[in-house]
């Protein structure tokens, strides 16, 4: 027999041997915490604006980003590793139309109503330069909207896990297999306020793999008329790989190995068919990339950065 493990090691191993197996209330817990693990989020320190868009800000300069959270999530979505952003700046985080603080819309929640949003509040912050977009999942489609509706807005587009699909059926099909939400009509009924309360103060505890701040404020944004609408005419019906051809910016489509819901085939076309635009696959990560890989992430804007002074 071996030397005993320290604490710490021996508290690791028994905890991993329950993640990988057994059942109960007691080991499905530990699952859950074992896989928190992989989380490596702390709360942003940016200041938030209301510029039509709530929109959190840090940084001065003429190098502006906008970072571009996911369907269902907000601004604290990115933590706070994505502050280095600010630098050259200025960082602009913001909530889309209807999530967050942000307002709702009149006009539906299509990919126009998200890109003229965003360029009304760059309007109003006076961000003149065009800025290094980069989007995770429903962000990377709003940004290639901007880029296309928007031009002189968008100097490069850096989408991460593009939730870009060739047909309704296939979108449907790979954001189920990744296990996000794709509501039916019931579940889009409102719920109770007492049932709503109850779930928004569990959702910390039962969301998985999330920090507790993302989680409520996922729980707020879910179910709501901008998730349905965004998620229908942004992702399920948009057929975004059309929207291509007309980009006159750069596009680097960053693709974690573990994603589900990337139909990666069709992206591989995109980038074979559109000179402006090119894949970078990792070895890592899944649709979580930018909560459990922000270093990642960040590598990925750099070098992109990099090829963008060079040219």
């Amino acid at each position: 027999m071996g030397p005993p493990m320290a604490g710490g090691r021996r508290r690791s191993a028994a905890l991993a041997a329950l993640a990988v197996g057994g059942g109960g209330v007691a080991a499905r817990s530990v699952r859950l915490l074992w896989r928190r693990r992989g989380v490596n989020w702390s709360a942003p320190e940016r200041f938030t604006q209301d510029a039509y868009l709530s929109c959190q800000t840090m940084g001065a300069g003429p190098n502006p980003v906008l970072l571009l959270h996911p369907l269902g999530d907000t601004s604290s979505y990115f933590g706070s590793a994505f502050d280095e952003l600010a630098a050259p700046g200025p960082l602009l985080v913001p909530d889309l139309l209807g999530f967050g603080g942000s307002p709702p819309s009149e006009a539906g929640y299509g990919p126009d109503a998200h890109a003229d949003a965003l360029a009304r509040m760059l309007d109003l912050l006076e961000v003149r330069e065009p800025a290094l977009v980069v989007g995770h999942g429903l962000g990377g489609v709003i940004g290639l909207r901007l880029a296309m509706r928007h031009p002189g807005r968008v100097r490069a587009l850096v989408a991460i896990s593009p939730q870009i699909y060739s047909a309704p059926g296939t979108a449907r099909e790979h954001l189920r297999r990744a296990g996000l939400r794709v509501p039916t009509l019931r579940s889009w009924l409102p719920a109770r306020t007492g049932r709503r309360a109850a779930r928004r103060a569990l959702a910390p505890a039962i969301s998985v793999d999330v920090p507790s701040r993302v989680a409520r404020d996922r729980h707020e944004s879910k179910g709501g008329a901008a998730y349905r609408g965004t998620l229908l005419s942004c992702l399920i019906e948009a057929r975004a790989a059309t929207w291509f051809p007309e980009l006159t910016c750069p596009v680097d489509l960053v693709l974690p190995a573990g994603d589900r819901s990337l139909e990666v085939g069709l992206l591989e076309k995109v980038a074979g068919a559109n000179p402006s635009v090119r894949l970078t696959p990792l070895m890592f990560g899944d649709h979580r990339l930018p909560l459990t890989h922000p270093d990642g992430c960040l590598a990925a804007v750099d070098r992109f950065r990099e090829e963008l002074a060079a040219r």
